[in-house]
């Protein structure tokens, strides 16, 4: 009587063991046809492989003009100033941004992003963000090359009057004029950039 159970009891393991293994094949072949599992985040994730345009990465995107992101709402002014402007000079020398028109919409751009952190630099060059547009708006419209480059040449002018302006007040801050310098560099790589090889 024994033995008759023992037998039945191994009848039912040896038919639970296979029944485990036909399933387990039937789960991976149903998951070979059905591919790999999709990531956490989905095909329009961050898996995708799409990144934004950075300060760092300015030629992203020659094609669709200059992008600027949004400076910090915290941090250092001078720093964003110094991104924003590294990144506007990156699209000049390497976009061919050479013509009146493209260095005027750059140039606009600029000015758009200088506006949104301009609050926080010092009170003579929160106007930085207007002469820089004033400089594009009349190197747009200028009849000639010379005449475009006479607008950013006064441009650069004014701001160096302003960083002046800076260290009078503040002689013993050499980092109060940074985000000037910056700007007064950036007007440069436009101006030698359209010297070199601009047109209308």
């Amino acid at each position: 009587m024994r033995s008759t159970t023992l037998a039945g009891i191994l009848k039912v393991w040896v038919a639970a063991l296979a029944f485990a293994a036909a399933a387990a094949i039937g789960g991976d072949a149903f998951a070979a046809r059905q591919g790999p599992p999709a990531g956490p985040t989905g095909p329009s994730g961050p898996s995708s492989g799409h990144v934004q345009p950075s300060y760092s990465d300015p030629t992203s995107s020659c094609a669709n003009g200059l992008w600027l992101a949004p400076p910090p709402a915290f941090g250092d002014a001078a720093d964003s100033v110094k991104e924003m402007s590294e990144a506007t000079q990156g699209y000049l020398r390497n976009c061919s941004c050479a013509t009146q028109a493209c260095i005027a919409d750059a140039l606009d751009q600029y000015a758009q992003a200088l506006e949104q952190i301009a609050p926080r630099l010092p009170p003579h060059l929160q106007n930085v963000a207007g002469v820089v547009a004033t400089a594009a708006g009349r190197a747009r419209v200028a009849r000639t090359k010379a005449e475009a480059v006479r607008a950013l040449h006064d441009a650069i002018a004014a701001v160096h009057k302003d960083i002046e302006l800076v260290k009078a007040e503040d002689p013993d801050d050499p980092r109060a004029t940074r985000g000037g310098d910056f700007v007064a560099a950036t007007l440069n790589v436009a101006s030698l950039t359209l010297e070199k090889g601009g047109g209308l």
